[in-house]
């Protein structure tokens, strides 16, 4: 389907997620610091998903680089298959980072270019934080760390091209609205076991067409606290393909998920939908 607008000329790079199951270390070099990923020919199936060089977002009041006028065993998968990403590549930290979406979006209704009708995805993305140890053991006492964010950005349903603005010379409009940074939670998923999520429940898009959603792990501390310090990307991954729909189209929010619930009644912001009724016509 064609979308509307160009992608950004920020990242020029192709990035994409792994295949179910694979796990990806990153290569260190000998000083400590891992290599930027070659991109060559890669296909979304097989590009690597983590990097090692600057980040090029720069953290500004809770949005990243806005110029428009912002182990699989150790947690189940909530609804569709998670995709995951492992990175290894912050000097000195022999840690391995892995995301796991742990919640995929299935679809959401366009919200269209007014500030009012805002309509969130369905279900809200969960991503969960997994750190290991250079023995594979799961590092809980690291995700304490309230300095990690993850950042999401719109991407085309093949993860190769960026759709977060559409370009209308002079002017350039967000296409994927909501909160785009994410703080760490620790909570516990229905099963009782504790981990470290991040949550998205309000983002939406303007649009209609298939997109997927990619992650981006990063540390803040020190002087990545400055409004014009560049942070890390260490680890990243994309989402399942979703659609968005026209109001038309659209064929009604799901009920909420035992995930959502879960970490609702742990005091997670997050809306719960109990009830799902049959959508009217122009709802």
């Amino acid at each position: 389907m064609d979308h509307l607008g160009h992608p950004s000329q920020n990242l020029p790079q192709q990035y994409s997620t792994l295949p179910e199951g694979h796990v990806q270390r990153g290569e260190q070099n000998p000083g400590g610091a891992s290599s930027g990923p070659s991109f060559g020919d890669y296909s979304r199936d097989n590009a690597p998903s983590h990097t090692g060089y600057p980040s090029s977002f720069g953290y500004q009041n809770g949005i990243y680089g806005s110029n428009a006028p912002a182990n699989p065993s150790y947690s189940p998968n909530y609804g569709h298959q998670g995709g995951n990403s492992t990175s290894q590549n912050m000097e000195n930290d022999t840690r391995v980072y892995e995301l796991i979406v742990c919640q995929q979006p299935l679809h959401a209704r366009m919200c269209g270019f007014g500030e009012k009708d805002r309509r969130p995805i369905d279900p809200p993305p969960i991503i969960q934080l997994i750190v290991k140890d250079q023995q594979g053991r799961i590092d809980m006492g690291v995700l304490q760390n309230p300095f990690f964010v993850l950042h999401v950005t719109l991407w085309s349903e093949d993860g190769k091209e960026e759709r977060n603005i559409i370009s209308n010379p002079p002017k350039c409009t967000r296409v994927l609205m909501g909160s785009l940074v994410s703080s760490p939670n620790i909570l516990k998923n229905p099963e009782g076991e504790q981990g470290c999520y991040f949550c998205f429940p309000d983002l939406s898009i303007r649009t209609e067409g298939r997109y997927c959603l990619k992650f981006s792990l990063m540390k803040l501390g020190g002087d990545d606290c400055l409004s014009e310090a560049k942070s890390d990307i260490i680890a990243q991954t994309f989402s399942d393909p979703f659609t968005v729909y026209s109001a038309k189209k659209f064929p009604g929010m799901t009920e909420s998920t035992e995930l959502s619930k879960a970490f609702a009644r742990q005091g997670l912001k997050i809306p719960i939908r109990n009830d799902v009724r049959p959508r009217k016509a122009g709802d």
